[in-house]
């Protein structure tokens, strides 16, 4: 039933600068990757999104048009929305790098917010953590050059670095900070990258028109004992970021 289906919803941040609709769009986007909903399978009307959200249907549509726009899912005349089958997946033999037009990220960044909150369901078996542990969600802005490149929201869990939100987190890049305050590394990490266009809320950040091209990137990263230490959610500039494959 649909009043099921809203029940492991997040509630929204109505005091943070983050729009609502966006909100929205991140909490449905990642309830579409942990797989609550199976390809094909009716979300939640708008109605009950609204009624759960507590927010006007203009914005729950908003939110919907643009999980449209990135493919998670498809609308039926009639019949609502749906979520989409999976995109195909490759494989390449080899090692990457990433290129920012050959120039690195830079040391410093913006923090948005950096919180020791509940997870949601979703983030919860993503990290496979147990009932009751906290993570700390990270939201910030990176550069190259002064220039923003990247909008990442990271989620940690949060008895690997308590006391995180203390750290300042703007002068260097958060896995310095994690090796040397928490003594945790990351040994690998995997990473799934497709293109979408820029919403007004990473347009705004990113400083580009909405509806511009952009490269959504999740990664997982594992730490000891292939133990998931961070999962994230960036969209990174079309125009100013580009992968090389090298195969070997």
């Amino acid at each position: 039933m649909a009043g099921d289906k809203t029940e492991a919803l997040s509630s929204l941040d109505l005091q943070g600068v983050i729009p609502l609709h966006h909100q929205i769009k991140e909490d449905l986007a990642i309830q579409i990757r942990s797989g609550r909903w199976r390809p094909e399978e009716e979300i939640p009307s708008e109605t009950d999104l609204c009624r759960h959200y507590g927010v006007s249907r203009g914005t729950v549509r908003q939110a919907i048009a643009d999980l449209v726009q990135q493919g998670l899912i498809h609308r039926s005349q009639g019949r609502g929305s749906f979520v989409s089958k999976p995109k195909l997946e490759g494989g390449v033999l080899g090692s990457y790098r990433l290129y920012l037009k050959d120039t690195p990220l830079d040391a410093r960044s913006h923090v948005i917010r950096c919180r020791r909150q509940t997870p949601s369901p979703e983030i919860r078996r993503i990290l496979s953590m147990a009932r009751g542990e906290k993570v700390y969600q990270l939201e910030r802005i990176r550069f190259v050059q002064g220039v923003p490149i990247s909008l990442q929201v990271s989620y940690i869990p949060a008895h690997l670095c308590p006391g995180l939100e203390e750290q300042d987190l703007s002068k260097e890049a958060l896995y310095a900070v994690l090796e040397r305050e928490y003594a945790v590394s990351f040994l690998r990490a995997e990473e799934f990258i497709e293109p979408v266009l820029a919403d007004e809320y990473v347009a705004g950040h990113l400083k580009i028109a909405a509806g511009s091209p952009v490269f959504l990137v999740e990664r997982s990263s594992y730490t000891f004992n292939d133990r998931l230490g961070e999962f994230r959610r960036a969209h990174m500039r079309g125009d100013l970021y580009r992968y090389r494959i090298d195969l070997r």
